[in-house]
């Protein structure tokens, strides 16, 4: 059986339940992978796991499918939120793709004093985190938010729950290996999300970094000698949490 997987928005995947699916699933399944009725292909919903699913029946621009034998359970992700400043749209694609790859369970863009691009088309960066799950064969889905500014983030009381880490690239953030395994034990007993913040393309400000520096939840660490580029940035600020934590 090729191993096609697609995410499916639909609540409550069971046994015998029928889907429907049209538009760019549709096109993918019949016109590019050459289905036809009676082919098994896999779904997921990022709640109930995931399933085989059995197509019963082609139309002119829909296909109907019937969800068989659950093949495995829900997998969640660490509990790692993305927090960053939204960068122009081939790259902010680049991140939706490899964050997900990378398992990240939130994306939370922010808004900052020097951020350039104010605004996020939310449904092309679900497409592009869709795409991301079918492919890297994960069985959950990334929550995705609407852009947040900065300072209004910081000062949520839920946010002083958290453990933030700072991508610091103004030379002031201590090494990764001295930071990071001194959280992993306080991150696993309590199970605290962790969010990793990466700025805009010309760093955060003066005052913006005076006033994460205050938080007492917040650990500032460097990512390298190096000035990186946002996207850059996030995929080593990744790696980094997921080996130490």
């Amino acid at each position: 059986m090729k191993k096609i997987r697609l995410f499916v928005a639909k609540d409550n995947l069971d046994l015998g339940t029928t889907i429907k699916l049209c538009d760019n699933d549709f096109d993918y399944l019949i016109k590019v992978m050459r289905q036809k009725v009676g082919d098994r292909f896999f779904v997921f919903n990022g709640v109930d796991g995931e399933f085989v699913a059995q197509i019963t029946a082609v139309e002119k621009k829909y296909l109907t499918a019937e969800i068989g034998e659950k093949i495995s359970e829900l997998k969640k992700v660490p509990n790692v939120t993305l927090a960053f400043a939204p960068i122009k749209n081939v790259r902010i694609d680049f991140i939706a793709e490899k964050a997900t790859e990378l398992g990240v369970a939130r994306f939370q863009p922010i808004l900052t004093q020097r951020t350039i691009v104010d605004k996020i088309n939310l449904e092309r960066f679900r497409a592009n985190a869709k795409e991301a799950c079918e492919q890297c064969e994960r069985n959950d889905f990334p929550e995705i938010f609407p852009p947040k500014k900065l300072e209004k983030f910081l000062n949520e009381e839920e946010t002083k729950e958290k453990i933030l880490i700072l991508c610091d690239e103004s030379g002031q953030g201590l090494k990764a290996s001295l930071i990071l395994p001194t959280l992993r034990q306080a991150q696993r007993d309590q199970e605290k999300e962790i969010v990793i913040l990466i700025g805009p393309e010309g760093g955060f400000s003066e005052s913006e970094f005076a006033k994460m520096r205050q938080l007492k939840n917040l650990f500032s660490i460097s990512l390298g000698p190096r000035i990186l580029r946002a996207d850059t940035a996030m995929i080593s600020a990744l790696t980094l949490v997921q080996e130490f934590l």
